[in-house]
């Protein structure tokens, strides 16, 4: 038997609605209507109010559907339905759809928009009486927010989101420190104390009237924690949160941003809104043209706004229900004070449109907006629903989720067979930055197809909620034909264009076109398959300009990519972090460009994994490297041994138009074309064309990073704090690497290393730089003060594994100076040295040049020392280590590195 294509499954699944939908559309004839004129006494049976007979729509969906269960008891062979008129329908409570209101296979049970106007379902209120306040505010006074009946964050102007009051208005401030030293970033993750608050820089928070309702917004790495104050104190500059966050302050970040939302202060900028919860007083200052006695202003009410409830304790599941053509605006978030607001993918969330227990159920070309958390969740026991040609935007949160993050025993309780398709999900993470575009928890045989996803500040989907290797809890998910770009934008970090979790057999992404992947740190990847993703298919899919690679693989087993094209990343553009002893997987026949020379990243020393037949290209015509090593080197190994460095031949690869040109080589060498005419949104040309409508800010984005030069006196980092340019390892049990103030060798501040007895490795504590020089004349200088009983060691790395070594120097206890284990000089204790180090890259690789300068004498110069491995030719590791096994210290001060 063939089967067809899952995406043409899909594809003929939602035209058959659409057909259907038509063909309704045509007729206008409903069972009943609604309209926003019409009467809850009347009959519903007719569309238009007729005042002289009394009679015409309902006034309610609430009122039809009443009605409609009592045809139902009756009625089974076909549709029945309601046509509800245009205009704004104001809730007072969510429209809830229990087992009650289920159709049949062949008979559902429908509420659609009439045919050419827009129902819009509202969980908001209108905020009217605008007065003109002081300078450029307006204000209007809230009765039910001063008598404690109302409380909203959101706002919404003329159709647009608005800014709660917020300081900074661009960019971050950043923390001062910790509440208490942050010594042991494994311990940390134990200690709520390091959870709670932070100190923070004199004057960035100050006492105001409404702190109780200010919010602190803390960046981590892939989260950004909400907090409201427990306790602040200008005294010590220290604020304390009402809870915790997930991950200790500064863990990720020693200088960890954060902004500050909701105080009347920070209201300085066209755009912001502030609300005073004592005085029920709302004020805004309205953008240049903005007319607030025309405007229409609306803030939410309700978290949720539609409710499809089975009915759980009876096993009772709501079936065959279609809600089509409808709009969803204005709700709002609701968390705690006393509960963590914080986590990946912003899971504490709800959403706006909530279905439990529904089977074969379709929410068909409807739109959600301006809401305060999620979308739509499909969650416990939600099976074979469809989700198809919707707008979903304007998020606080993520878009769409699918599954919970437990598996029930109980297979009736799962979440499986749902289809994602056709919907333009965009513009998320408003207030919750982790939200996520495509969700898929603990679930199954989910099929996320032809989606336009964008404009979210962290991954553009994600699958899996299982960390390592235990038993599968997601898996035959399909991934295919979405165009998912402008994810990141600089804010959160460890994200991917689709994020995959766990042991996952039968998953595929395939056909997705991904770009624009803009991490903060590190982690903007565009394929992502983290910690334990197993036995998944990734193949002829399109990824190109994605900050630090197109594919990254934490850890996993067995997956395969095949056919695809990787075009562009700041660093390597493939990616293998965590090293196994199984099969990591096989990578073959894919096209890989870079404008850096760095097609591979990460570790690739055990040779756990099949590469080969791929096609390697560098558009800036940079010399290609693979894992440290020549092209001939890495085939040596038996890795890329059929693959080749040449040009694909694209029609225009520097502007991203990857279609291969007629005398591209690639065909006969194995790869097949892609064709991306297909992937994304299908039907109408104007819906086609939606995507093409958004205006986006231009991102502050550097180019590709040249090498950089390292200079750091150490005078700009506080006392007790880790080197900033530096990653510092082995700090504990009494051993550190912390800027001080006992000596300098010049200036007020140096670097001291403090050695200790019992640690676990003799080269512990240690910290290094990561410099990506590969060509050149690289000169390295630094100041070294080195006391009684220590031993200094510094040394040059490259990326290869096992490493090679360029220039190598040490001093022993007794002082002795060696280059590559040979002495060369004796350095005395307690004075400042200064070290100069002159060594060729690339090319001119071989040798290097040490000149010594002990305080108060004549320069001692060694010219062309060998390097330590005669393959050494890039410098990617700049490192200095204490190798005393007792207590012991040194100082180092004035580190430069640059090259000519």
């Amino acid at each position: 038997m063939h089967l067809a294509p899952v995406w043409i499954i899909s594809v003929v699944s939602c035209l058959l609605v659409a057909t259907f939908a038509a063909a309704e559309a045509a007729t206008s004839k409903a069972d009943f209507y609604v309209a926003t004129d019409g009467n809850d006494a009347w009959s519903g049976r007719f569309a238009v109010a007729n005042a002289s007979a009394s009679d015409g729509p309902f006034a309610s969906v609430a009122r039809a559907q009443k009605a409609m269960r009592e045809i139902r008891a009756d009625v089974s062979d076909r549709p029945v339905s309601v046509l509800i008129r245009g205009g704004i329908y104001r809730l007072a409570q969510p429209l809830t759809f229990t087992p009650q209101d289920s159709g049949f296979e062949n008979a559902p049970t429908i509420y659609a928009a009439y045919p050419g106007e827009q129902p819009v379902f509202s969980g908001g209120r209108p905020i009217t009486g605008w007065t003109k306040g002081e300078g450029e505010l307006w204000i209007a006074e809230i009765p039910q927010v001063k008598s404690g009946d109302w409380y909203f964050h959101q706002l919404f102007v003329n159709g647009k989101r608005r800014t709660r009051a917020r300081h900074p208005n661009e960019g971050y401030l950043r923390i001062a420190g910790t509440l208490k030293p942050l010594t042991d970033r494994s311990a940390a993750r134990g200690d709520t104390s390091y959870k709670i608050g932070f100190r923070y820089h004199p004057g960035d928070i100050k006492h105001s009237d409404g702190l109780e309702d200010l919010n602190i917004i803390l960046y981590h790495s892939w989260t950004a924690s909400l907090h409201w104050i427990k306790e602040l104190d200008e005294q010590s500059n220290t604020v304390h949160f009402t809870a915790r966050c997930a991950w200790p302050v500064a863990y990720w970040d020693a200088n960890e941003r954060y902004h500050l939302e909701n105080y009347f202060e920070a209201l300085d900028a066209p755009g912001e809104w502030y609300l005073n919860r004592k005085t029920g007083i709302l004020y805004y200052w309205p953008f240049e043209g903005e007319d607030m006695q025309e405007a229409e202003v609306n803030a939410p009410r309700l978290q949720h706004l539609v409710e499809i409830r089975g009915d759980a304790q009876a096993g009772n599941t709501v079936e065959y229900l279609v809600l089509r053509g409808l709009s969803f605006q204005h709700a709002e978030w609701v968390h705690p004070k006393n509960k963590m607001a914080d986590g990946q993918a912003a899971m504490h969330l709800s959403a706006a449109v909530v279905a439990t227990w529904a089977r074969h159920c379709s929410i068909e070309r409807c739109e959600i907006a301006h809401v305060g958390e999620y979308g739509l969740i499909l969650g416990e026991g939600c099976k074979h629903n469809r989700v198809c040609h919707c707008h979903i935007h304007d998020l606080g949160g993520g878009g769409v989720r699918l599954g919970e993050t437990l598996l029930h025993t109980d297979p009736e309780r799962q979440t499986d067979h749902n289809v994602v398709d056709n919907c333009f999900i965009h513009d998320g993470g408003h207030v919750f930055k982790a939200g996520i575009g495509v969700w898929i928890g603990r679930s199954s045989y989910n099929t996320v197809s032809h989606n336009e996803i964008c404009d979210f500040y962290y991954s553009g989907c994600s699958v899996g909620w299982s960390w390592g290797y235990a038993p599968s809890s997601a898996n035959h998910n399909v991934f295919e034909y979405n165009h998912i770009h402008n994810l990141g934008k600089g804010v959160l970090s460890d994200m991917g264009g689709i994020y995959s979790l766990g042991v996952s057999p039968g998953s595929v992404e395939r056909f997705n076109l991904i770009h624009d992947v803009y991490s903060y740190a590190y982690g903007g990847w565009g394929l992502y398959t983290d910690e334990g993703s197993t036995d998944i298919l990734l193949e002829n899919n399109v990824v190109y300009n994605c900050k630090t690679g197109c594919f990254h693989q934490h850890y996993g087993r067995t997956n395969t990519i095949r056919n695809n094209i990787f075009a562009v990343a700041q660093t390597g553009n493939i990616v293998r972090s965590r090293q196994e002893e199984h099969l990591s997987f096989t990578f073959k026949r894919n096209i890989v460009l870079t404008n850096n020379g760095v097609p591979l990243g990460g570790n690739w020393g055990n040779g756990n994994y099949r590469i080969d037949y791929n096609i390697y290209w560098d558009i800036a015509d940079e010399d290609i490297e693979f894992a440290g090593m020549e092209f001939e080197e890495w085939q040596e190994l038996g890795r890329d041994r059929h693959s080749r460095i040449a040009d694909p031949l694209f029609v225009d690869a520097q502007n991203y138009d990857f279609r291969l040109r007629e005398d591209s080589p690639v065909r006969k060498w194995g790869f097949e074309p892609i064709d991306i005419s297909k992937i994304g949104l299908y039907g109408e040309t104007e819906w086609v064309n939606a995507p093409k409508k958004i205006v986006r800010k231009p991102l502050d984005r550097p180019p590709a990073p040249e090498p950089q030069p390292i200079i750091d006196d150490f005078e700009d980092t506080e006392v007790g704090e880790n080197a900033k340019l530096a990653r510092t390892h082995g700090q504990s049990a009494g051993a550190g690497i912390r800027v001080t103030d006992e000596q300098a060798a010049t200036g007020n501040h140096s670097l001291k290393f403090t050695d200790a007895p019992g640690l676990e490795h003799d080269w512990q504590p240690h910290m290094y730089y990561q410099p990506r020089f590969s060509k050149g004349l690289v000169r390295f200088s630094f100041d070294l003060r080195v006391e009684p009983g220590a031993i200094f060691w510094h040394e040059w790395r490259d990326a290869h594994y096992p490493y090679r070594v360029g220039p190598s120097i040490s001093i022993e206890k007794n002082g002795e100076l060696r280059a590559g284990g040979n002495p060369l000089m004796t350095v005395p204790h307690s004075k400042w040295t200064h070290i100069e180090i002159a060594c060729g890259l690339g090319k001119i690789a071989g040798a290097y040049d040490l000149k010594v300068t002990v305080q108060g004498q004549e320069p001692h110069r060694f010219e062309k020392l060998p390097n330590g491995s005669p393959q050494w030719r890039r410098l990617r590791w700049l490192g200095f280590v204490s190798l005393a096994t007792d207590t012991a210290v040194f100082y180092i001060d004035n580190v430069k590195l640059d090259a000519e």
